[in-house]
């Protein structure tokens, strides 16, 4: 009984490593941001980044393309009715501070909203109206 289960654990292990190692099919989405933001604490400087969504659909690889800034980060994911025309960024101003709110994919029917600071949620629940930005991006490299 104790070896049946121990294989059990060893299969479940090496089935879940190989999810982790697969790569997506997708290429990632590249965007030009104009401004420094942040995304779950990490702040990125202005510039040309690629988004890479994970294997779960959970996480979300931001990455600088000179490869100098990068963050991953865990996301929830929110379903839509309909499917997204284009890939692009969703980031909020809070004050001086740009965050991300959500990566949507082309022809993706959901989106991926990393968890956003305490200073965002405080400045909302404050009463600071939150500008919106929409940054495009587009799949490949």
């Amino acid at each position: 009984m104790k070896t049946a289960r121990t294989l059990i654990i060893i299969v479940l292990l090496f089935t879940s490593l190989s999810l982790f190692a697969q790569s997506p099919n997708r290429p990632p989405l590249k965007a030009n941001i104009p401004f420094a933001f942040s995304v779950e604490g990490h702040l990125l400087p202005a510039g040309d980044y690629l988004i890479q969504a994970g294997t779960t659909e959970r996480a979300i690889r931001i990455v600088s393309v000179d490869g100098k800034h990068a963050a991953v980060v865990n996301t929830v994911t929110q379903h839509a009715s309909s499917r997204s025309a284009n890939g692009r960024l969703v980031l909020q101003k809070c004050g001086d501070e740009y965050c991300l709110t959500e990566v949507w994919g082309k022809d993706d029917d959901f989106s991926r909203s990393p968890m956003v600071s305490k200073r965002h949620t405080t400045t909302e629940q404050s009463g600071g109206g939150a500008e919106t930005n929409i940054v495009l991006a587009y799949a490949g490299h």
